[in-house]
């Protein structure tokens, strides 16, 4: 039962069940599916208690005292199952999507906490993810106040101290863990690591580190770009020829004028997001099909720039905002696959 080890456990314990659970592999009648028996081990292993938890309603009231309907509580079971499993197996994106389809089957104070853990793994989603937990407290559920309080302390900037001495060498600590991060090839982090110094102690050279940090990361190109804009409008100058070219790598060539070299050139970009894609490195492609369809507006860099949030997560409704727009071109070739995970990513939260 996998959805009840590592860190899914986290998600799912509270002060009454925090304790290791037996896991057990007794049969289950052949016609449930995979999730429908991990919702029944679950409940045998440990107790109704432990399954109504993970649908607890915000207000901390049940379908004994609120009527709702079964077959969306069901659902939202089954999708929190699947969220918590590949929360269990590093997936925080797609735990995220899972999570959030869950509650706005049937919302839950359980959910949000859920959504913002997964959040904070994933990093980049500093103030969604503090955003989450505080909805959280809100709901006065309190089972998982402690953890939430620490999620936003380890997310939030610190407060400044006044004493202009005392921020800079706190924001240098941060901004330290922050390299570290980075270092080890963790942009999305790192990023979030950057931007709580730069909140303590403005820098020039933060608002570089974390345009590289976008940069690396991918998917955040016009962040990125802005940022990059930001530092060059510091005149710092320490760091402008390394600016001006990670604009020029990020920004869409301009139109030459003559419609076919813009497609030549347009398609190159997008051969580029091709192979970017098909290394799985997904953000990144994102980016070059992007840059790609601001050159040379075409119906297939919509399914393509789509498919690519689609693989990220953690970025469903802009993925279902592409997928409509191609979609409503008329374009014929991928309907079927466009209609498909559309669906998919609306009622599912995610689209494998």
């Amino acid at each position: 039962m996998p959805a009840m080890a590592g860190p899914a456990q986290a998600l799912l314990r509270d002060r009454a069940s925090s304790q290791g659970l037996p896991r057990r592999d007794t049969g289950t009648p052949a016609t449930l599916d995979p999730v429908q028996q991990q919702v029944l081990e679950l409940q045998r292993d440990a107790g109704n208690a432990a399954v109504t938890q993970l649908v607890a309603r915000p207000d901390g009231s049940t379908n004994e005292s609120v009527p709702e309907d079964p077959a969306s509580v069901a659902e939202a079971k089954a999708l929190f199952m699947q969220g918590a499993a590949a929360y269990d197996q590093g997936q925080w994106a797609k735990a995220y999507d899972f999570f959030t389809r869950a509650s706005e089957l049937s919302p839950r104070a359980s959910l949000q906490f859920s959504r913002a853990q997964a959040l904070r793994r994933l990093g980049g989603h500093r103030d969604e993810a503090i955003a989450l937990y505080k909805e959280y407290l809100e709901t006065g559920d309190g089972k998982r106040d402690a953890d939430a309080n620490a999620g936003i302390k380890e997310l939030d900037a610190p407060a400044s101290t006044g004493d202009l001495e005392l921020d800079t060498a706190a924001a240098k600590t941060i901004f330290d863990r922050g390299a570290a991060l980075y270092e080890k090839g963790d942009y999305a982090h790192a990023y979030d690591e950057f931007t709580r110094a730069g909140e303590l102690a403005d820098r020039p050279g933060i608002l570089f580190s974390r345009a590289q940090s976008l940069r690396r990361l991918g998917g955040h190109r016009e962040e990125a770009i802005a940022l990059y804009r930001a530092y060059l409008d510091t005149r710092h100058g320490v760091r402008d020829k390394d600016a001006n070219e990670a604009i020029n790598q990020l920004a869409t060539p301009e139109s030459t004028g003559d419609l076919d070299k813009d497609i030549e050139v347009s398609k190159s970009i997008f051969d580029k997001g091709a192979r970017l894609y098909d290394a799985g490195d997904y953000a990144h492609a994102y980016d070059e099909f992007t840059r790609a369809g601001e050159l040379t507006d075409r119906p297939g860099i919509l399914f393509s720039r789509a498919q690519a949030l689609r693989r990220m997560g953690a970025r469903r409704d802009e993925a279902i905002d592409l997928f409509q727009q191609y979609l409503d071109t008329g374009h014929p070739n991928r309907v079927a696959d466009a209609t498909r995970y559309l669906d998919e990513l609306r009622t599912k939260g995610s689209a494998p």
